[in-house]
């Protein structure tokens, strides 16, 4: 999508161009026209190489965060610091939670795996389910 900016923005620069040129009036104020599309035509194409520069340095760097899975479907990051806040808004919402060590795959597959623990919108899922798991009788047994 960014790639297609660029053209568009130089096509229309070079449309608004072209019909100043084709309809160039004779009096004093062709220099005034000419000046004006000059310096939106510069604007334009700075501000497409200063975006061109910022996504060069996001790639260069791999923090492009155009992840997509097999189906189209964009895949979003989560970072350490919103991993902090999750754990700290889950642990507001179910209090300390006990899981057995023969419940902590099952554990561990709901907190990472799963949409509602992996999307911000869906936590208050996450916490029931995380609380109907520790109640459950397979995770209370020792």
């Amino acid at each position: 999508m960014h790639a297609l900016r660029a053209p568009l923005a130089v096509a229309l620069a070079l449309l608004v161009l072209a019909q100043r040129v084709s309809g160039r009036p004779t009096d004093g104020t062709a220099d005034e026209s000419a000046r004006c599309c000059g310096s939106l035509l510069e604007r334009i194409a700075q501000t497409t190489s200063e975006k061109e520069r910022a996504l060069e340095r996001e790639d260069a760097h791999g923090h492009g965060h155009a992840l997509k899975t097999e189906s189209g479907e964009q895949i979003l990051e989560i970072f350490p610091r919103d991993l902090r806040k999750k754990e700290k808004f889950l642990k507001h919402l179910t209090g300390p939670l006990y899981f057995s060590p023969k419940c902590r795959k099952h554990v561990y597959r709901l907190y990472h795996n799963t949409r509602d623990c992996t999307i911000p919108a869906y936590y208050k899922r996450c916490a029931r389910l995380l609380t109907r798991l520790a109640g459950s009788p397979r995770c209370l047994e020792s």
